[in-house]
This record gives C-alpha cells, structure tokens and sequence, in this order.
C-alpha cells in the first residue's frame, strides 16, 4: 500500500530505520526500543509479503531456534502456578519473539547500509561513554553518583560494559579490514578499552577479555600459525591462573597498635557529619568502613589515625571507600574488592560476588527438587523466595534476586531438557559464526555464552534486545567493508 504513495523502496527504508532504532536504543534509550518493535511489525504488515516473511524465516534455523525458545516459555505455562507472574513475563519477553521476526523476515538490503548502522552504534557508545565520564568526573556530587557503577546513566551498569566489547570488536574488524575513518576507530578502541577498565565494571572487563582473546585465536587460525597460537593460549591460561592465585589471597591489612574504638568513634564524629555508628553511602556500616580504610593506610583504629586523615580521606569513607587502593580505580581496584569479599565479608548482601554465590545456591537448591521439567514460567520468583526461606539465607528480604546465571534460571524453569537447548542453540550459534568467519558474530556469541553464566540478561528489555538483535542479525552473513 505504502509503494503506491512512496515509490518500492519505502519498506527497505522503514526497515533500515527500525534497525537504526534498535542499534541506538539498546545503548541508550527504551523508547527507541520500543519504537523499533512499533514501527518494525506495522511494516511488515503493510508490506504483506507473508508468504516471503514465512519462506526466509523458515530457510533460517538459527531465527527458529530462538523462536522455539520463546515457545518454551509459552509451554512452560503449563505447569505453573502463579500464570499472572508467568504472563506478565511472557509479555516482557516480547522481544524475544517480535525481532527476530521483523528482522529474520525482512533482511538488511545492502552492505552499505548495514556499515552505516555500525558507525551508528559505534558512535552512540562513543558519545554515551564521553557523557558518562564527564558525569562521573565533574558532576558527581550534583547527579548523586556514589558509587563508580552509576556512572552508567542510560542503562544497566552490566549491559553497558557488555556493548562496550561488542563496539571493541565492531572497532577493530574495521581497523583490519583497512576500513575508511581510521582514525576515528582507533579513538574509539581506546576510549571503549578506557572506559572499561576505569568504570570497573566485571562484565565489561571479561568482554574487553573476549575480544581480545578472541581476535587472537581468529587471525592465527585463518593464517594457521598454530604454534604461535597454542603459545599464546598458554600463556593467556598462565595469566588467568595468576589471576586465580592472586584472588585466593586474603587482603592483609598492617595492625600497627592496638584498635581504640571508643576515642576512634569521638574523634570521627568530630570530623565528619556522618554518625560512626550510622551507614555511609553505600549503605555499608561506616565503622567498619573507617576501620579498614585506616588500616589500608597503615594508620592507626584509633584518635590519632582519624586526626591523620585528610578532607579527601573522609571524603571517600563518607562516600563509602574502604580501601584507599579503591579511590585509585580501576580493574586493580575492583579485583582488591573481589578479594576482600571472597575472604573477609561476613554478609553477602551488599557484596556482588558473595551475593551472586549465594544465588547459585539457591537456585541449585530448587534444581535438585525439580531437575527433570522445571517449576515453570511462572513460579521461579515463588521457588526462589519460597527457597530463600526455607535455607534461611542471610541476604536481607531486598536482595534476595533470581539466579543471576541464565543457565540455572532456565534449568529452575523448564528443568533439564531446557538446560539442554538453551545450551545447545548457544554453541550451534557460536560454531555457524566461526565456519561462515564471521568475527563479529563469533565474539558477540561468546560474549553471550560467557556473561550469561553471572547475569540474568534475557531479564530486561535492554538485555533482551540486546541479545535478540545481534543474534538475529549474525543469523545470516553479514558483509561489512
């Protein structure tokens, strides 16, 4: 209907804005999201090609496996209890069905348009990732940004470092393939690689990882140097077992006099305008925060340590800064942080690596009462509590999460036949990337097969869309120049 008024191209052309607004709006907009969803099913129903929709959809199996996995939630119905939670989350994963649809029926028309949405996409993380800095860095106090993962203004701390290696790889596939605007991408590798390790943010960090590694085993295998190649890899397992001792390792703080805590309490308390028994600002006890901040120091727990300290210091143990390496920041920051947590913190909640492991638990508690089909669509936030309860966890009512791994979330779901196909479409995904030598595609599946083991992203919208969209995007060959 549409040709008659606006000439044959007006569907590639409406096509090409839905994708436009996917690409942008998974970095920094639900609106536009949601827009993209709007907009890309009216298209094709004022297209009408049905027949051409159902022929291409059909002739792609990687479009049918995630169209079968939304199915399975639909079943997973079946033998739920709570059908009104287990509706509610069908509806959110809407996603999940409408774009690989819209997208599997209607392909990106040419090469050049797909490199403009890239450059698109690139150039929303590069302006987002500046904003965000800048926020951070000048404006803290005035946005209440406390702690460095709010530096993340349009979205999920999480989500945001994980389109940060997508955008890596985008970056450096252009930079190989001798692309235009050289410079430009080079600018942007290192502002992604920046941020990344300057916002700490783990997710990010092991995608960052991904890409690296990744680029490594891709141009070694294609120009078959496997020397060099098995070479590398040891020394990349070498390193993370470096890593992995380093971790194991308590953090040892100096004791250079006996603690005081009564004359240490009076003297902050004359210093500062936050109460020593009161929460600093990460809602952490600030005794305890001071304690270890003075420690970290090699100061004393006691009047004449506080009275050593300067402004900034009290500063940063108001804002909730229990190290004075962690004011530094970075990745070194973040991993003294996952040793403390592993080693010393009593309570999981309000500690993300110990709260992730208590989840596991939970979640691993209800599998093994349900491992054969599941508690369903619609009972795994019921399972979940019901389960906190029963093993009288130690999180607080408010932190007590879903699993925060995809794979136990869709084991406690439909059991292990759903395990089994969550996993399989995964790497059926991964291995059709890497005989087609689709790089990009190939990182992105790995970057979802890895992050999917400490997050929930199939979740959210953004994660949903995120996932959805590239997924269905390196469904088919790309070419990109």
């Amino acid at each position: 209907m549409l040709k008659r008024f606006f000439g044959p191209e007006i569907h590639h052309r409406l096509h090409f804005f839905v994708l436009g607004f996917f690409i942008i709006g998974v970095v920094c907009s639900k609106f536009l999201m949601s827009m993209g969803l709007l907009l890309g099913v009216l298209n094709l129903l004022l297209e009408g090609n049905f027949r051409s929709y159902f022929q291409r959809l059909k002739a792609n199996p990687l479009i049918l496996f995630l169209l079968l996995f939304y199915a399975l939630h639909l079943i997973g119905l079946f033998w739920s209890s709570n059908l009104t939670y287990g509706l509610d989350d069908i509806r959110k994963k809407t996603s999940l069905l409408l774009i690989p649809i819209i997208i599997g029926a209607h392909p990106i028309p040419t090469t050049m348009r797909w490199n403009r949405l890239v450059h698109y996409f690139i150039l929303t993380l590069v302006i987002t990732a500046l904003i965000n800095l800048i926020a951070y860095q000048f404006f803290a106090d005035a946005l209440h940004l406390i702690d460095i993962r709010d530096m993340s203004l349009f979205g999920s701390h999480i989500r945001y470092g994980i389109l940060m290696g997508i955008g890596l790889a985008f970056c450096i596939e252009k930079l190989y393939k001798g692309s235009k605007f050289r410079n430009a991408y080079i600018f942007s590798v290192f502002l992604f690689l920046v941020y990344t390790f300057y916002s700490q943010v783990l997710s990010g960090i092991i995608s960052v990882a991904i890409v690296l590694v990744g680029l490594m085993i891709f141009v070694l295998w294609q120009r078959r140097q496997f020397v060099v190649l098995f070479t590398s890899l040891f020394l990349v397992l070498l390193g993370s077992a470096g890593l992995i001792y380093y971790l194991s390792q308590p953090v040892e703080y100096p004791r250079p006099c006996m603690e005081q805590y009564a004359e240490m309490e009076s003297a902050w308390n004359q210093r500062s305008d936050m109460n020593y028994k009161g929460l600093d600002k990460r809602k952490q006890p600030l005794a305890s925060t001071l304690e270890r901040y003075l420690s970290s120091k090699g100061l004393c727990a006691n009047m004449n340590g506080v009275q050593k300290l300067t402004k900034t210091d009290i500063q940063f143990i108001e804002t909730g800064f229990a190290d004075v390496n962690e004011t530094y920041g970075g990745i070194r920051a973040r991993l003294l942080d996952v040793r403390y947590q592993l080693h010393h913190a009593t309570n999981p909640s309000g500690h993300s690596i110990l709260e992730r492991i208590e989840y596991w638990k939970n979640a691993w508690s209800i599998i093994e009462n349900h491992w054969l089909y599941g508690v369903g669509t619609g009972d795994v936030d019921d399972a979940m509590q019901e389960m906190y309860n029963k093993r009288n966890s130690p999180l607080t009512p408010e932190r007590r999460l879903r699993a925060h791994n995809s794979y136990l979330t869709y084991y406690v779901t439909f059991g292990i036949l759903g395990f089994l196909f969550f996993v399989y479409f995964q790497l059926k995904f991964i291995l059709q990337q890497w005989r087609w030598k689709q790089w990009v595609g190939f990182i992105f599946a790995c970057i979802a097969f890895v992050t999917f083991m400490f997050e929930d992203t199939l979740e959210s919208q953004m994660g949903i869309t995120l996932f959805a969209f590239f997924y269905s995007v390196f469904s088919r060959k790309t070419a990109s120049a």
